[in-house]
């Protein structure tokens, strides 16, 4: 596979063709150069029409495939007022389904579990796996239907990388058109490869998207997370004027769909946008002067606090690095990943040989639109999803997935999993950083509905994906 660079920024609001014009946009709604307005978070009828024209057009992650283990094994994917159950109909076939009963509309399955064939739960119907109708009690008293006309009524389920996407368009565009350039870019990460290791959801007192734009970004990460280049990490306090002069810069790409940051330079006036680019080997803890401590210190603290992104593989080729030598002309990123790759490989995983340029298009973090995001890296990732509680605009379901690479003999295996959601993300055991994340969101949404706040005005340099999900938003809402 050849590898192609990412786009260089232009520092412009992004428009694609096909693109809805703005008059065409009712003005409280309306997008403007690098601004969008608050109406598009706060307003009851806007969820409304999220809901009614873009989560019912557009391909979303409803599962895993090791959360479909076995023949009957499903999972419920809930949008909105929209149930729709997933269910691995055979040894390698997964199908879904409108989870509704054809004969008063009762759910058949709730949660997650494994079945024989889907019975109601309220008259005893039942249908196959492959959704065809199985036993209508007492059907000589019924009006005649056909076998087909009480089938269940399918849902598009498609698979990509390990994760099952489902789509209530009958019409929309095969999954990988959708995804592009994404399945590209990521096919040298191995998504197929990695097992969730935890999920935990919670309910956050904002809109869905203001709980997925503080993850679009690393703008807020100097006001958010001060303690993460420091040599101290229980210092929160606070960054300094010099810490803010020394923050990382974190450009954004967007795509006609999809849209990426990359944390990429100490500084931006140290920074020329054509020619830095993410690098796995440059990650630091500033204060410290000796480079193997304080590239280990970085990948140490990620994995201690956020259990997730980084891996104890990841950590304990980061402690070896601590006392290793450093070749002349090498720096002490490239002898970490030596280290990590010895570790990966001798205890059976699968290494991922990943340029330099493959690196730098994958870039840090990925809105998979609409409401997915993904952190690629070696051997594990992050990946959050975000949907509307009920109709509330200021409230949301956040859920966070640890995906982490298992030995390549264990590919076949199955493995336990169990969601846990919490009320109160405090009681949720999320460590430092993601507590410091999800505290904004509460605040975030005190502020939208202050009358001196009209809307978002956003860095055309650092905040474009933020944008870029409302753009390509309105295509959905308003054709």
């Amino acid at each position: 596979m050849s590898a192609v660079l990412e786009p260089k920024l232009t520092g412009k609001t992004p428009w694609f063709a096909g693109d809805v014009p703005p008059d065409e946009v009712p003005e409280k709604y309306r997008l403007a150069r690098a601004f969008v307005p608050k109406a598009r978070y706060l307003d009851p009828d806007f969820l409304r029409l999220e809901l009614e024209k873009m989560f019912s057009r557009t391909w979303q992650i409803a599962c895993r495939e090791e959360e479909l283990p076995g023949v009957g094994s499903y999972v419920e994917y809930e949008i909105g007022a929209h149930s729709i159950i997933v269910v691995r109909e055979s040894r390698t076939a997964i199908s879904a389904y409108f989870n509704s009963c054809r004969h008063r509309g009762t759910r058949l399955a709730k949660g997650r579990g494994r079945v024989g064939s889907l019975i109601c739960p309220f008259h005893g119907w039942r249908w196959n796996l492959d959704g065809s109708i199985r036993l209508v009690l007492d059907r000589e008293e019924f009006v005649p239907r056909s076998d087909e006309d009480l089938g269940l009524v399918r849902v598009r389920a498609e698979v990509w990388g390990g994760f099952v996407f489902v789509n209530m368009d009958p019409g929309a565009a095969p999954l990988l058109d959708y995804l592009d350039p994404i399945a590209r870019i990521f096919e040298p990460f191995h998504y197929e490869n990695m097992r969730i290791k935890w999920q935990k959801g919670v309910i956050l007192p904002c809109n869905w998207k203001t709980a997925l734009d503080g993850f679009l970004e690393a703008y807020h990460v100097a006001g958010t997370h001060p303690q993460l280049y420091r040599l101290d990490k229980t210092n929160t306090n606070i960054a300094s004027m010099k810490e803010l002069e020394n923050r990382t810069w974190s450009p954004t790409t967007t795509y006609e769909r999809h849209a990426h940051y990359s944390s990429v330079g100490q500084k931006k006036i140290d920074t020329n946008a054509g020619n830095k680019v993410k690098d796995p080997g440059k990650q630091q803890s500033y204060g410290v002067t000796d480079p193997r401590e304080a590239f280990a210190l970085s990948v140490q603290y990620i994995f201690e606090d956020m259990k997730g992104l980084e891996n104890d593989r990841s950590h304990r080729a980061a402690e070896a690095l601590k006392t290793a030598e450093i070749p002349e002309g090498a720096t002490a990123g490239q002898v970490f990943m030596g280290l990590y790759r010895e570790i990966v490989e001798t205890e059976g995983y699968a290494w991922n040989d990943i340029t330099p340029e493959q690196w730098a298009e994958a870039g840090t973090a990925w809105n998979v639109f609409p409401n997915t995001i993904l952190l690629p890296n070696q051997g594990s990732s992050f990946m959050y999803r975000s949907r509307p509680n009920g109709l509330d605009p200021d409230s949301c379901l956040f859920e966070i997935f640890a995906l982490d690479a298992v030995p390549v003999e264990d590919y076949g295996k199955k493995r336990d999993h169990e969601p846990q959601i919490f009320e109160d993300f405090r009681e949720a055991g999320l460590g430092e950083v993601f507590t410091q994340d999800l505290m904004n969101s509460k605040e975030v949404t005190v502020g939208m509905h202050s009358p001196s706040f009209d809307g978002h005005r956003l860095s055309e340099d650092q905040e474009m994906t933020v944008y870029n999900h409302h753009r390509v938003a309105d295509r959905f809402i308003w054709t």
